[in-house]
C-alpha cells in the first residue's frame, strides 16, 4: 500500500497585477533556484492556516488567503511522499521582505515569470500561473458584487462587514445591487454580469440565492452567500449560518470556488398544459404534493415570528390529506404508479433541525436523491416524527432511490415547490441534475464532505 503523501503548502503573493518569486539561500542544493514560498502543513492546522504561519514565519508579513491554483489530479506533485497545494494570496499588511532562507524576492508579470530558474515542483505552476486563464481566477476580485436583500434583519450588519472586509484585503468595495419585490435577484445577476464580475456575493434567503444561481449558472463566475432569509436551507448545507455573518463574510472573501450540482426543472401547468416552462433551478430540493402545498399555506404572520419553525404548523394542517397519485419514470425505464403524501428529489442532504433527509447526498455527484413519503394514515406519522428527532430519514414509509433524471405526472394538477418557492399546480414535471455548472465559495472544512 501507497503511504499518503505529506502536504506541502505553497503562496502566489499577488500586488499591484505583479506575482512574487523568491529565490532560495538554503539548502546548498537548491541555492538560486526559485520559488513560490510555503511549507509543510503541520498536524492539526487546515492548509491555509499553515500558509499564513509560513508566510509569517518566512517573509515576516501577513496574508490574505483566496482561491486555490488547482491541480487535475488534486495536488501539485513533488516526489513520491510530498504533494503540493497552491493558493492565490494577497497582502494583508506590509509587503513581503527577504527572510533567512532567500537570497532575494522579485515581482513578476505573469508572463515574466517562466523566465526565471524555478524549484522542478514550482515549473508547472509558474506556467500555469503564464497562461491569461491562469491569473485569472486570483481569488482577489477586480470586480466584486453584492446582491442583496434590502429588507433582510442583517442587512445593514452585511453591508458594514463586506466594506471592512474589502478595506483589509486591499479590495475595491464591493458595488452593492438591491433586490427587489419586482426582482428578487435574477435582473441583479444579469447586471453584475454586464458589468464584469469575478464574484458575486449574495445576501439574502434561498429565493434570492436560487434567483441569483440560475443566472450565473454554467458562467463560471464565483458565487458567495451571506445568509440573511427565513430558512438558509443552501447556505446550512455548506455551514454558513444566519447566527454567524461574520464568518459567512469571511468564507465569501476568502475561500476557494467549488463547481456543484444544480436540481434543474421544467414544467407544464394546469393554466397552460400544452407549454413547458423555463429551465428552474433548486439546489436543495423540490417537492411534490402536501409538501408543497404545505410551504403554500404557510402563513406570513408566522413565518415573520417564527422563521422556519412556521412551517410546522402548516404541516400539521395537511398530516391527514390524502395521498397524491402520480406516475414516476426514473431514468428513462418505464413509468410506474404511486401513491404518496409527498415526492421528494434533493440535491443537497439537510433541511432545518439538521434533519438529513438524504443522508448520502452530494452537492458535486452528479446525483439527485428522491424519497417517497409513503404515508396514508394518521398513526404512520409517529415513526416519521420519530425519525426527526433522530435526524435520520430512514423511516419503512420513507422510500429512498438514486436518479440522474425524472419524469412525474400527478393524476391531478398538484403544487411544486423549489427550495420552498411554490409553483403550479402542475400537470407535467421533468427533472434533471446539471453537474457542477455553479461555482460556490465554500468553507475549507466542508472541501470533501459536501
Amino acid at each position: 500500500m501507497t503511504a499518503a503523501r505529506r502536504l506541502v503548502v505553497a503562496a502566489v503573493i499577488e500586488h499591484e497585477g505583479r506575482i512574487l518569486a523568491a529565490q532560495r539561500a538554503t539548502p546548498t542544493e537548491l541555492a538560486g533556484l526559485w520559488e513560490f514560498p510555503g511549507g509543510k502543513v503541520e498536524a492539526g492546522e487546515s492548509a491555509r492556516e499553515a500558509l499564513v504561519r509560513e508566510i509569517r514565519e518566512e517573509l515576516g508579513c501577513e496574508v490574505r488567503v483566496g482561491a486555490e491554483v488547482l491541480h487535475p489530479d488534486g495536488l501539485w506533485p513533488i516526489n513520491e511522499r510530498l504533494g503540493m497545494r497552491v493558493f492565490h494570496v494577497g497582502c494583508a499588511d506590509a509587503l513581503p521582505a527577504v527572510g533567512s532562507e532567500h537570497r532575494a524576492v522579485r515581482w513578476c508579470l505573469p508572463d515574466e515569470l517562466p523566465g526565471l530558474d524555478w524549484l522542478p515542483a514550482d515549473i508547472a505552476v509558474a506556467a500555469r500561473l503564464a497562461e491569461p486563464a491562469g491569473h485569472a481566477n486570483s481569488g482577489i476580485p477586480r470586480s466584486p458584487v453584492a446582491i442583496l436583500n434590502p429588507v433582510a434583519k442583517g442587512y445593514p450588519r452585511a453591508v458594514e462587514l463586506l466594506s471592512a472586509g474589502a478595506a483589509r484585503r486591499g479590495w475595491p468595495m464591493p458595488v452593492v445591487l438591491e433586490t427587489s419585490r419586482q426582482d428578487f435577484g435574477g435582473g441583479q445577476a444579469e447586471s453584475a454580469l454586464s458589468m464584469g464580475a469575478d464574484l458575486v456575493i449574495v445576501g439574502g434567503g434561498d429565493g434570492t440565492v436560487r434567483a441569483v444561481a440560475e443566472r450565473l449558472r454554467g458562467t463560471g463566475v464565483e458565487m458567495a452567500i451571506i445568509p440573511l432569509g427565513t430558512a438558509n436551507i443552501f447556505a446550512r448545507n455548506l455551514g454558513l449560518s444566519p447566527r454567524r455573518l461574520e464568518a459567512a463574510v469571511e468564507v465569501a472573501m476568502d475561500a476557494s470556488g467549488r463547481p456543484l450540482d444544480l436540481g434543474v426543472a421544467r414544467f407544464r401547468t394546469a393554466a397552460v398544459p400544452t407549454q413547458a416552462s423555463r429551465d428552474h433551478l433548486f439546489l436543495v430540493l423540490a417537492g411534490l404534493g402536501h409538501d408543497a402545498e404545505t410551504v403554500l399555506a404557510t402563513r406570513p404572520d408566522l413565518k415573520r415570528r417564527l422563521g422556519w419553525a412556521a412551517y410546522f404548523e402548516s404541516g400539521v394542517r395537511h398530516l391527514v390529506r390524502p395521498p397524491v397519485r402520480m406516475m414516476i419514470a426514473v431514468d428513462g425505464r418505464p413509468a410506474h404508479a404511486r401513491a404518496v403524501w409527498s415526492f421528494l428529489v434533493g440535491n443537497a442532504g439537510r433541511i432545518p433541525l439538521g434533519i438529513e433527509i438524504f443522508p448520502e447526498a452530494r452537492l458535486d455527484d452528479g446525483l439527485l436523491r428522491t424519497m417517497e413519503a409513503r404515508v396514508m394514515h394518521l398513526w404512520q406519522w409517529i415513526p416519521v416524527a420519530w425519525v426527526g428527532l433522530r435526524r435520520r430519514a430512514d423511516s419503512p414509509v420513507l422510500v429512498h432511490g438514486v436518479a440522474r433524471r425524472l419524469v412525474i405526472e400527478p393524476e391531478e394538477p398538484t403544487a411544486l415547490q423549489l427550495d420552498g418557492d411554490v409553483f403550479g399546480p402542475v400537470v407535467h414535471l421533468e427533472i434533471d441534475v446539471d453537474p457542477r455548472a455553479l461555482m460556490v465559495r465554500c468553507p475549507e472544512s466542508l472541501r470533501k464532505d459536501i
